[in-house]
């Protein structure tokens, strides 16, 4: 008898940008700052992407699992709202788990362990690196394609402030690209090199969870923030046979209300040019 293929599940645990929010008005969306969970079929390891508030949720969640814990955590990038979770993920203060810490190099800043630390010194938090139990190794992400345990990874740069990766998971035939912290301009005449390589890593993809922090209106005064506007990406992706399109890291300012209308108005208006279309939302699951 054939094996019944397993599902991946995709889990947003935090979709907020720019600073947790915990107002009334902003719990039914979710106030955590980005953080996503990408459970891979046949393997125990974790996939994380971002590591911001909502990491700590995620950790809570699986401190209690038997045995040792060990996965990796793909950070796009390290301001504040995509690490400020990291201390806080209980599973890195068991000695016997084991995490991998990927970010994409700083430059002059350095790699991934040279930002992790300027930020956990005790001039800013009580706990430095080397008092962390669990075995961390931190790889300064490269910018190809590689293999891990069920599952590929390749990232090009984001248009955003630093250098921000956009990652993209290939899991079992399938594509989701993680993009939470993009500026899309679009021209209406000659594309740019960049264009050009964007839309090609974009192309046709599974799933596509992109930064809309603005609409239109509220980018004209933003531009160079390193954000889009929502509907930049909505039309993107359904120029790109996008299958299935998320927006995430919402405004801080953006509560349930108008982000629900927003929701509403996204199923309505381009329903019927994706599998599925919406807002990321804390604690929702995304089966593929």
């Amino acid at each position: 008898m054939a094996k019944t293929k397993q599902e991946i599940a995709v889990t947003f645990w935090g979709v907020r940008g720019s600073t947790p929010c915990a107002n009334k008005e902003n719990m039914e969306y979710g106030g955590n700052t980005t953080c996503l969970e990408i459970n891979v079929p046949r393997t125990d390891e974790v996939l994380i992407l971002d590591s911001g508030t909502g990491i700590r949720n995620l950790g809570n969640k699986i401190i209690d699992r038997p045995g040792k814990i060990r996965g990796r955590i793909f950070i796009t990038h390290p301001h504040w709202d995509h690490i400020q979770g990291f201390p806080f993920f209980k599973p890195i203060y068991g000695s016997k788990n084991h995490f991998s810490i990927h970010m994409p190099d700083q430059g002059k800043e350095g790699g991934c362990k040279d930002i992790l630390d300027g930020h956990l010194t005790k001039t800013f938090f009580p706990v430095t690196l080397d008092m962390i139990d669990a075995n961390l190794e931190y790889i300064t992400q490269p910018p190809e394609r590689l293999e891990y345990k069920g599952y590929d990874v390749d990232f090009m740069l984001a248009n955003h402030t630093i250098e921000t990766a956009i990652y993209k998971i290939f899991i079992d035939g399938k594509e989701i690209v993680f993009c939470p912290d993009n500026e899309l301009i679009l021209k209406e005449s000659k594309k740019s090199d960049y264009d050009v390589r964007l839309e090609a890593f974009l192309n046709g993809v599974d799933l596509l969870i992109h930064d809309g922090q603005y609409n239109r209106e509220s980018y004209k005064e933003k531009k160079g923030w390193g954000h889009s506007a929502w509907e930049d990406v909505v039309e993107l992706a359904i120029r790109l046979n996008i299958k299935r399109l998320f927006i995430t890291h919402h405004d801080p300012d953006s509560d349930d209300k108008q982000l629900g209308a927003l929701d509403d108005h996204l199923e309505e208006e381009y329903g019927s040019a994706f599998e599925e279309i919406g807002l990321a939302k804390e604690g929702y699951q995304i089966n593929l």
